[in-house]
């Protein structure tokens, strides 16, 4: 009991570190965001889920209105990064390493905040997005 306690406040002090750092990742991601979008070796479906999500964030309508404090990002943020990480896994990392503009520490921080990010989505929807993102 007390050793879960003690694993989730690591968990959660590490995503909260995560969370300020990736503040300054956000320009990188979103170049990178851009030029796997154009690369041809990205799938097809892969490219339309982060067109998709780039959409949704950018659009008015949103399941958490933007206007509710802390709250109204979140969802944007949680689809951008289960998009990113589609497009990682279904294109692997040579190619994202390619279009990486920081150094290869920034790129594994990146990396980890979107992995962290992600599973922060319920588990029984990550699967449904799962099975229409997969391109196997």
């Amino acid at each position: 009991m007390v050793s879960n306690f003690f694993e989730k406040k690591i968990k959660d002090e590490r995503l909260r570190t995560l969370l300020r750092e990736g503040i300054t990742l956000a320009p990188n991601l979103a170049r990178l965001a851009y030029r796997l979008a154009k690369d041809p070796r990205v799938p097809v479906r892969a490219k339309l889920f982060l067109g998709a999500a780039v959409a949704y964030t950018l659009s008015p309508i949103d399941v958490v209105p933007d206007f509710v404090p802390v709250l109204g990002k979140t969802d944007d943020i949680l689809i951008l990064s289960l998009a990113l990480r589609n497009v990682i896994e279904e294109t692997g990392m040579a190619v994202v390493k390619e279009h990486w503009d920081g150094h290869r520490q920034t790129l594994d921080l990146a990396i980890e905040l979107i992995n962290a990010v992600s599973d922060m989505v319920p588990r029984p929807l990550r699967m449904v997005l799962n099975r229409y993102m997969r391109t196997d």
